[in-house]
């Protein structure tokens, strides 16, 4: 029986029958009485820390990217939206240049003109006024307000 002791006390395990100390022994306690003092936790606060925060990247990491992706597809529609009624607005712009070019040719002016009976105005009545440089406290407005209520000379006026 004490063969079997010792083959048990060498792996550091001592049966209730057994008088053999165990060789792993710390700080002359064995094996057996280790865990009598304090409890050791078995998990680290640091370690569940660590793996807390570990797996919040992993889970909150890819609803980022996705999140992310999906604001960039966003503004990439919008931002296509934005370039269509850009290029029709300039499309207008440019329908409504040709339109006020064509509107405005003298000679269509000049028909409509005389079609409304109106001619051309002979020499005499052709009247050159004088214009006048308002002066630095006069101009615009209020000097053609001035002029027209105090009375002035006919020829000056900045209209």
């Amino acid at each position: 029986m004490s063969n079997i002791s010792y083959n048990n006390a060498a792996f550091g395990y001592t049966t209730a029958g057994a008088a053999v100390k165990s060789k792993n022994s710390v700080k002359g306690k064995s094996r057996s009485n280790a865990g009598d003092g304090i409890a050791q936790p078995v998990i680290r606060l640091r370690s569940v820390l660590i793996g807390i925060c570990t797996l919040a990247v992993c889970m909150v990491g890819p609803l980022v990217l996705v999140w992310t992706q999906s604001y960039i597809n966003q503004v990439s529609l919008r931002l296509e939206g934005k370039a269509e009624a850009l290029a029709a607005v300039n499309s207008e712009i440019t329908a409504l240049g040709l339109e006020c070019g064509r509107l405005s040719a003298p000679a269509r002016i000049e028909r409509i003109a005389r079609s409304r009976g109106l001619e051309y105005p002979v020499s005499g009545q052709i009247e050159v006024w004088e214009v006048k440089i308002p002066q630095s406290g006069e101009c615009g407005l209020f000097a053609y307000l001035k002029q027209t209520f105090l009375g002035g000379e006919k020829s000056g006026g900045p209209l």
